[in-house]
């Protein structure tokens, strides 16, 4: 392993970024993390044998928006001995340019599988996982409606919270309104009493009630809208 910039930028307007990277860029087949290849035999992320834990990314294809995820996670001044392997679940194999530029950076995998599939997050590696990333799933978004869009994001998310415990989930969710099903626990007085006052701010026309909400406060969920408010709003009033 090496420090230098990316040799490959996909995306235009990616600025270059100084990280870590491999001395020469792996095959494309041994990034794929569950298929054997003349160079690897492993076929789940138990068998690598990782001293860290690792990061698993479920996204419904590859973007932009993942190469920047996977860069400040190699930037240089992480100590060598502590970076992490990140996992891309992936529902739609990515393009060739995306795997020759993630092919330069050390310790990241790909391979075909959903969030919905119990088999596909064990071979992933999630109950070795520090933490697991949740996109939300543009593609069928655009199919439902406002407030059914993060349906199948959110039951899924709320069986990796019963399943793996232990598992940090970050998840992003379309609408802001849905946070208040995330980590849900039935029976609980307190999350009770703090969706009774979610309801007091929504009556008095707030717009952020749901910042009382535990998982938001974690820093376990957040909404792609509220992150285009806040960029429009400081757009708008860049001057003050």
């Amino acid at each position: 392993i090496l420090r230098g910039f990316p040799p490959v930028t996909p995306y235009v307007g990616v600025s270059p970024t100084f990280c870590y990277l491999l001395k020469r860029k792996k095959p494309l087949c041994c990034l794929q993390l569950s298929q054997v290849c003349d160079h690897c035999t492993y076929r789940t992320a138990k068998n690598y044998n990782w001293p860290n834990r690792c990061i698993i990314l479920a996204a419904d294809y590859a973007s932009n928006g993942i190469y920047n995820f996977i860069v400040p996670l190699r930037a240089h001044f992480h100590s060598p001995q502590t970076l992490r392997p990140i996992v891309l679940l992936l529902e739609k194999k990515p393009h060739p340019a995306f795997l020759d530029a993630i092919s330069w950076f050390p310790l990241v995998y790909w391979m075909l599988g959903s969030i919905d599939d119990l088999d596909d997050l064990l071979r992933a590696g999630i109950n070795l996982a520090d933490s697991v990333v949740v996109v939300n799933k543009e593609s069928s978004n655009s199919a439902e409606e406002d407030y059914l869009a993060d349906c199948n994001t959110i039951v899924a998310v709320q069986t990796m919270f019963k399943l793996f415990p232990s598992v940090r989930i970050i998840t992003e969710l379309s609408q802001s309104c849905n946070m208040r099903f995330m980590q849900f626990r039935a029976r609980d007085a307190y999350a009770l009493h703090l969706s009774k006052m979610e309801k007091r701010e929504k009556d008095r026309g707030s717009h952020i009630s749901y910042m009382f909400r535990l998982p938001f406060a974690a820093g376990n969920v957040f909404s792609a809208s509220m992150l285009d408010t806040l960029l429009y709003q400081v757009r708008l009033y860049d001057n003050f």
